[in-house]
């Protein structure tokens, strides 16, 4: 209710762990941060944050490379609309040491928490394994300096994309007792995808995944041509006596917005990918995807939906969006994204304004081109497509 200034009473304060986080989003000027509030005896301390849950964990997404500042925010609360769970999200202004940072996106981290979050909850009596957390991501300097905690069926036969790593429970509990049973558990699921039975009644991969939430998983990352999907920033988790669900982050690259590569909108990118290219080879998936896409199209991915949130939402940041604007002026400035050089189309924005048009205009191409095309997909479930992994 209203805003707050340097100079008012603060509604908290709090000691806190604080650090710069991302891949190479950590390279930007404008850093992104990870916070975790504590006690004076530095034990986890949590707090709500402006109306969401009360967490000690956070994370400060700053909006650099994407001008329009609003690609995490408003998919973030759509996914959240469709998903079992998605990032609750609030917007902000950070001040750090009193040097104005610019707009930020205040973002849940996908964790175990009481209320909002994942229902992850341990006892840790022994090595008793319920509820567990995994990110398939690329691995790091420091994933590849120790031993891997999982290494599932899908890493062994090279088939992932990406390293998972148990993300839940946390290093200082996971046993090697759980990270076995969370491993197995896994394996399971990936063994019955990656077999000729994967359709059958008794060894179908519905039998231990929410089909719905893969679905929709699907269908926001596609429809938004986001690159970081699947094989990197993905998170998958089961909550106890649950089937195993999906989760999205990161957005920041999404809507052409990858600063290497061009996306035109003209192609779908993940029936081949990950978990997805044996999940397409099913008919009745595929089935499930269309018919959900087409109902989604006249409700929370029709243009009219999309053109307003984005509208809405900018005019509700209002004077911040021109501080921000101020304040990171050599960014705007700056051509960050590659450039079209067949149809010389420059996809660089050197104004929000630009931005939220360039991305509205290209979300309405995508969305006409995936109203076309969206019956081709049933070509990945087709005999003729997956011929090459016969034997």
């Amino acid at each position: 209710k209203g805003n707050n200034h340097l100079t008012d009473k603060p509604d908290f304060t709090t000691r806190s762990l604080f650090r710069i986080r991302g891949h190479s989003s950590r390279r930007f000027e404008k850093s992104p941060y990870l916070m975790k509030f504590v006690n004076d005896d530095g034990n986890d301390r949590d707090i709500s944050v402006m109306g969401m849950d009360a967490h000690h964990e956070w994370a400060l997404h700053g909006p650099y490379l994407d001008k329009s500042l609003v690609r995490n925010y408003m998919w973030y609360n759509i996914s959240g609309e469709l998903m079992h769970y998605a990032p609750n999200v609030r917007f902000c202004e950070v001040f750090l040491n009193g040097d104005y940072r610019g707009v930020y996106v205040m973002t849940e981290t996908i964790t175990n928490g009481e209320n909002s979050r994942l229902k992850l909850v341990q006892t840790f009596k022994g090595n008793d394994i319920r509820g567990w957390l995994l990110r398939i991501d690329s691995p790091t300097d420091k994933d590849l300096e120790t031993t891997r905690d999982v290494y599932t069926f899908s890493e062994r036969i090279g088939l992932t994309g990406g390293d998972i790593a148990v993300r839940y429970p946390g290093k200082t509990k996971l046993t090697d007792e759980m990270a076995k049973k969370i491993e197995l558990d896994v394996s399971s699921f990936e063994k019955s995808l990656y077999s000729y039975d994967h359709d059958t009644e008794d060894y179908g991969y519905w039998n231990w995944i929410d089909v719905d939430d893969f679905v929709d998983y699907y269908i926001i990352n596609e429809f938004t041509e986001n690159q970081d999907a699947i094989t990197a920033s993905t998170y998958i988790y089961r909550e106890p006596d649950e089937k195993i669900r999906i989760c999205v982050w990161d957005f920041n690259n999404s809507c052409d917005n990858y600063s290497d590569d061009l996306l035109n909108g003209e192609s779908f990118i993940f029936p081949t990918t990950g978990y997805y290219c044996m999940l397409f080879m099913d008919e009745a998936f595929v089935q499930k995807v269309i018919d959900r896409y087409n109902k989604l199209r006249k409700t929370y991915l029709s243009d009219e939906y999309i053109t307003n949130y984005i509208n809405e939402t900018i005019d509700w940041l209002g004077p911040a969006v021109e501080r921000n604007y101020k304040r990171w002026f050599n960014a705007f400035a700056a051509n960050q994204l590659s450039t079209d050089e067949i149809e010389k189309k420059d996809r660089n924005q050197h104004s929000t304004k630009e931005a939220v048009l360039y991305m509205q205009n290209w979300l309405r191409e995508r969305g006409e081109w995936m109203d076309k095309h969206i019956d081709a997909l049933k070509y990945y479930s087709h005999l003729s497509s997956h011929k090459r992994w016969e034997h």
